[in-house]
């Protein structure tokens, strides 16, 4: 019986790093990206990226200098572990806005420990005119 013991006590403490590895992941993040003036007949783009091996959900959004949201568009990408080849989740979230106080990006990130934002102004025509990078 001794031998059995010891079994169980080793799947029980695989089982439990298992479950603490998850729980790792399965808090939720904010971050922001600073603040920038965009083109008053542009507009701004953010792009957030987040890989993590539990599920990815992230809510983007593009605020005013008064922290009003006006998100106009946005779009998003999952892809599981079996498709990405890497064992891990892969999410991207877009958010945009033609509004001319857009000023910052706002992600609310779950399921991963950190995310990567960028923000981008582009002018009338479609050029880019700034970018900001938050790792």
């Amino acid at each position: 019986m001794k031998g059995f013991s010891s079994k169980i006590k080793v799947v029980c403490a695989v089982a439990g790093l298992a479950l603490t590895a998850e729980q790792a992941y399965a808090g939720t993040v904010t971050v922001r990206t600073p603040s920038l003036v965009p083109d008053p007949k542009g507009y701004v783009q953010c792009v957030v990226t987040a890989k993590s091996p539990t599920p990815i959900g992230i809510v983007a959004a593009i605020k005013t200098s008064s922290g009003a949201n006006v998100t106009e568009w946005g779009s998003g990408l999952r892809v599981s572990p079996a498709a990405s080849g890497d064992g891990l989740y892969h999410a991207e979230e877009t958010a945009g806005s033609f509004n001319h106080r857009a000023r910052y990006c706002t992600a609310t990130v779950t399921g991963a420990e950190n995310a990567q934002l960028t923000l981008k102004a582009f002018d009338a025509n479609g050029n880019m005119i700034d970018s900001i990078d938050v790792p």
